[in-house]
This record gives structure tokens, sequence and C-alpha cells, in this order.
């Protein structure tokens, strides 16, 4: 999944004003009314979670509102409703939900006798009666993390991943429960390790076949070409997004049908299949296929990866199917996606590997190929499974993926993990969260590192209340949080309701200080420089006096360059043009 800079589209926006007669001036009420009126509103709306931040916020800021103790009352009532409907319901999904916010407020007995660890078993069972074991399998090995799993609990997940034949998680469960003295059912999947032959049966080539394309006059067939590997019995294959994106993407207006090829289909058969659910954020999708695979392959997160481990690739590169590559891991955590981290491979692969199993020697899936760079032969990059975990069960949900977030860009910074920009109306924005602000903990557990957090905000399904913990300046306090959908693209949405000057800051990694403007030139004073940005990268240094010559944005390319004379301080201060660009697709939103 490369991208090119191809161009740039200059983007100006104009303001234009209309006269008029003035309108007459509404009587207002006093402000502390006017937020028990929004507050009443929000919890007669259903919109109770957010109450309850909008209470919390009321109270850290030590304002006197009316009736502010008796709106708390009812919100937390409706929350209780809430929840006995949901269990009522049988829907466990979001009776989860709503335990985490109880458990945010610090009132876990809303939820009457039910636990996380009741709550998943129901789920677990919904989902491996209704033939999804697959993601039954993942709620059986979260309750195993919940702490304290007994012999019955590690019964259930060996039995979930015995039906799905994962192996990796098979292997694992029997390891730990020897150690615990638990009996080990017999299995030949978990003493035994597939041949490439049979693993090569469980993968397919992925066919997107666009029609023809015209350029000067000549037309040719516009195909997209990759790879997949079912994951479930009843035809579910994993593969990148980008590989099916012409199948999903509302801007696309042509043609496009997928097909797939398996491993020992006859020249040039092929097999309609459909998209089930997407995730652009990992680069991931799930499709089906009406058929029953040979082969079914498995993985685990629990699994250590470090550089250096042997692995292997099975993929179709340049549509030559079958096709096996080995390397190493070269490198964990890279940060090339929106969210989590990269492994670094030198596994040899091509255009039409995207999509395909990354495996271990014991033919484990550990990931799945999405990026290589030809220009430079032996850095490819893959999703660990680890991720690939979390986005499975809003894949087999169907539909594009929705996930949490707190609508903030941060920086891993000697402080710790700083805040350095708040979206307007977004949830951190909402609850009074500033740009400075050091993260202490999420729901009481720290974090210092950027993918770990972001991780922990996946945890949860939005809307959902969560506690955040900040410090400012030498004061720590608690912020309740409404979780809210993270959008495809953050800084589109920052793009479209803030200023210019504050989103250089998420997206170029320098906070500047404006000190004077003429027509649509401005004179800054660079006060930050996040270590590692492109900011960083490109010199610009915290004190360097600068002048914005444009500004460019192109969505549709994905990216925004900025021109700027500077007086670097490591250059002397010397005048000099500069150009930097930077791709939409930030990867510092939480």
């Amino acid at each position: 999944m490369k991208k090119q800079l191809m161009g740039t589209a200059l983007v100006l926006v104009l303001l234009a004003g209309c006269a008029g007669s003035p309108r007459p001036i509404a009587p207002t009420k006093p402000l502390p009314q006017a937020r028990a009126d929004e507050i009443r509103t929000m919890i007669s709306g259903g919109s109770y979670l957010l109450a309850l931040e909008k209470i919390d916020q009321i109270r850290r800021e030590k304002i006197v509102v009316p009736d502010l103790e008796s709106l708390s009352t009812q919100a937390v009532e409706s929350l209780a409703r809430e929840f006995s409907a949901a269990i009522g319901k049988k829907s466990f999904q979001d009776a989860l939900r709503l335990l985490d916010s109880a458990r945010a407020l610090g009132q876990p007995q809303l939820s009457g006798a039910w636990t996380e660890k009741s709550l998943l078993g129901e789920i677990a069972s919904a989902q491996e009666k209704g033939g999804d074991a697959t993601i039954g399998l993942l709620s059986r090995l979260n309750i195993l993390a919940l702490g304290n799993p007994t012999e019955q609990d590690y019964d259930a997940a060996f039995a979930t991943a015995s039906a799905v034949a994962n192996g990796a998680v098979m292997r694992s469960l029997a390891s730990v429960m020897k150690e615990r003295g638990f009996a080990v059912p017999a299995s030949d999947t978990a003493d035994s390790s597939p041949s490439f032959p049979r693993m090569i049966s469980g993968t397919v080539t992925i066919l997107v076949d666009r029609g023809i394309k015209v350029e000067k006059g000549v037309g040719y067939a516009d195909r997209v070409i990759g790879s997949g590997f079912f994951i479930d019995k009843r035809g579910y294959i994993l593969t990148n997004h980008h590989v099916i994106e012409s199948e999903v993407d509302p801007k696309y207006k042509g043609y496009s049908r997928l097909f797939i090829r398996l491993s020992e289909s006859p020249a040039g058969e092929r097999i309609p299949a459909k998209v089930v659910g997407y995730d652009k954020a990992f680069d991931l999708a799930l499709i089906k296929a009406e058929i029953t695979p040979d082969y079914v392959f498995g993985g685990w997160s629990g699994q250590t990866l470090t550089p250096g481990d042997r692995i292997y690739a099975i993929g179709s590169p340049a549509g030559l199917e079958k096709t096996i590559t080995s390397g190493i891991i070269s490198a964990m955590g890279r940060r090339l996606l929106q969210v989590g981290d990269s492994m670094q491979v030198d596994v040899p692969l091509n255009p039409g590997n995207s999509g395909g199993p990354l495996l271990d020697e014991k033919g484990d899936v550990i990931g799945i190929v999405f990026a290589g760079m030809p220009q430079f032969p032996g850095l490819n990059f893959a999703v660990p499974y680890s991720w690939v975990e979390k986005a499975l069960p809003a894949l087999f949900k169907g539909g594009p993926a929705v996930h949490s977030w707190l609508g903030m860009a941060v920086a891993e910074t000697e402080k710790g993990l700083e805040v350095i920009y708040s979206v307007p109306d977004e949830p951190a924005a909402q609850a009074g969260i500033l740009a400075g602000d050091i993260i202490e903990s999420l729901d009481g557990k720290p974090f210092k590192k950027l993918g770990d957090i972001q991780a922990e905000v996946l945890r949860h399904s939005p809307p959902s209340l969560v506690t955040l913990r900040v410090r400012r300046g030498e004061e720590s306090q608690d912020a309740l949080i409404c979780l809210s959908a993270r959008p495809d693209q953050p800084i589109d949405v920052a793009l479209k309701r803030d200023a210019r000057d504050n989103i250089l800051y998420p997206l170029f990694g320098m906070k500047l200080e404006n000190v004077g403007t003429f027509l649509w030139k401005g004179d800054y004073i660079v006060k930050r420089v996040t270590q590692g940005s492109i900011a960083d990268e490109s010199g610009i240094s915290p004190d360097d006096p600068l002048t914005i010559q444009d500004w460019q944005v192109d969505q549709d390319k994905g990216y925004a360059i900025l021109q700027v004379v500077i007086k670097k301080k490591r250059a002397g201060f010397l005048e000099s043009a500069i150009q930097i660009a930077a791709y939409l697709e930030t990867d510092n939103f939480i």
C-alpha cells in the first residue's frame, strides 16, 4: 500500500458575508441554567452518557449549576435501566459496553450480579451457537486474560480452538494447562505442524475486475491482484482493504467485480466473492466465497516475536500463485498505519502478495502482508496478528469497522504521553482536555507508548465512558470522557473544523506562534518541535522564525504541503525556502 505524490491542488477558503438588517437579540438564560437545560435535554434524548461527561466537567470546573445532583442521579438511573434492558434482550455486547461505563463512573454495582467475565461467557456462547466460533474463541481468550481462570475456562477455550483448528492457541493452552495440573484433551492439530502443500491449499488469489481503463485512446484491462487466506470453515477469507477498495469505496463510480481463485483451481477459473467487512485503519478486509476450504489458518497474539525470527509468506506476487518466500523479522514496532504498530520483514514480496499470510516455523499466522517498497528490495511490512485479532470482531460484524476514539493527537515525550491537539467538538475537547496535558492513565492503567494506549481505547465500543487521568502543570485530575466513533481519517475532520495554524502541530509536529499576518502570508516563531516528526527531520528547531508562503491540501491524494521561508538556527539563521509534505493519514490520534 504505497502512496505517491503525483501533484498538488491549492485549496483556498474564501469567507463572504452579506449585509442586512440587524437581528433582534434574544434574551439569554444565565449560563448555569443553560447548562442544566442542556444536560436535561441530553438525558431525555437518550444521550445520558454524554450528560454524565458534561456533569463531570462541570464538577471539575467547580461551577454551580441548579439541580446538578438530581440530573446526575437521573443519568445514572438511565444507564442502569439501559443495562437491564440489554440483559433482557440478551444483547450482551451492549451490556458489556454499559458495564464499562458503570465502572468508569465508579459504580460497577449498577450491573447487579453481572460481571465482565459472565458477560463475555454469554457472548462467547452466543457466537459459538451462531456459528461464529472464530470470534467466539477471541471472547474465550479474553476471559482467560481477565485473570484467575478456572479449569472450566481453559476447557471451553481449548474446545473452541479445536473446533476452528487453531493450532497456535491449542498449543499455548495445552502448555499452560499442563503447568497448572489440568487435563489436556488429545488433539492432532495441537501436536503437529502443517505441511506447506497443505497450507497452500488454504490460500487464494484475490482478483478484482475493474473493466476496461482507457488512457490516451488505448483501452486495457484494469485488474487488481492480491492474496488472501481462509480463517473460517464457512469460506471467510482475510485480505487487505486496499486490494478490494473499489468494492466498498463510495467515491469509486466505475465497474468492480470481486473473485477468488483457489490454489488448485484450473487456469482461468474464478469464484465470485463478496466483501463482508472492512477496516481502513488496519488495511484489512474480510471477504466470503461459497466454498468449504481444505485448510483454515490459525494464529494467536500471545506469541513472542523478535527480530531475527524465521518467517514465511505465501501469496501470488505478480499473479504467480502458490509462491512461498522466506526471510526474517527485521524489526517490530514500525509506525506506518493510523493505528497500531507494523512488523518490518525482509521476506521477498511483490505486488500481488498483499493480503497474504505471514507464518512462523510452526505454520501459525503471525501477520498479514500489506506493503512493500519496490525501490528498496527487502523492505516490506505486515500487520502483526495482535492487531488483526482486535479488528476481527468488527470485520465479522460486517460493513465498515467502527472503532472508538478520544479525538486527540498525542506525542511520546520525556514527560510522558503529551496531548498536542484536541479535535474540536470531539470527546477530548468536549471534556476540556487541552494541548500540553500529560496522560497519566486510562481507566487506571498507565501508558508510555502510543500504540499501547491506542489498543486500550480500541478495547471499548462507542459510545462508552472511560476515565482519563491527566497532569496539567503540577496538578493531576480525572476526566470522564464519552468515547465516540473514530472517523476514517481524523485530520479530515480537523481540517473542516479548525484553523490551519492549529492543525500544523499534529500534522507536521511543530507548534507555531503567530507574530504577524499580511494578506495570505503569516510570520511565525516555532515554539515546539516533536522529536521524530516531519518538522524535526526537516531540521526545524524551536525559536526558528518562519513565514508561511503557501499551504496546499490534496485530500484525494491524501497529503498536505507547506511552503515556508525560514531562518534555521541550525544553519546560522541563514534564510532559505523549503517545502515539507505530510500524509493526511497520520498515526498519532487516539
